[in-house]
């Protein structure tokens, strides 16, 4: 509890700081906003926002397709399930799920490994 005060006031002096102490004749953050404000700046923000727009299109088509050609599928094998699946009395029971054998997993201690000669 005593550390997440400690954190919580170090991070407000240091937000304080940032904000209203001078590094020269600007705070940090006037300098930030000046060095943004400049038309390179500007400029390479469009740009990333043009490539950001791209990248979400291009993901949003993608997925369109993906869902399209899984629901498409699905439809396929559902109406091959269909055709194929006894009617009435030709039904088989269902098989028995098979058990899956667990992993075995190594001991990670210092006397496993001496005792191996590791």
């Amino acid at each position: 509890m005593a550390k997440r005060i400690f954190q919580g006031v170090v991070l407000f002096f240091a937000l304080y700081a940032f904000v209203f102490l001078p590094l020269g004749k600007k705070s940090a953050l006037e300098h930030i906003r000046a060095i943004l404000g400049t038309p390179a700046a500007q400029e390479a923000a469009s740009e990333v926002k043009g490539g950001v727009t791209r990248l979400v299109r291009r993901l949003e088509s993608e997925a369109r397709k993906s869902t399209d050609d899984t629901d498409r599928r699905l439809e396929q094998d559902g109406d091959e399930q269909d055709a194929d699946e006894p009617r009435g009395s030709e039904r088989k029971e269902a098989e028995a799920p098979r058990s899956v054998p667990k992993p075995r997993l190594r001991a990670l201690s210092a006397e496993k490994a001496a005792r191996d000669g590791l």
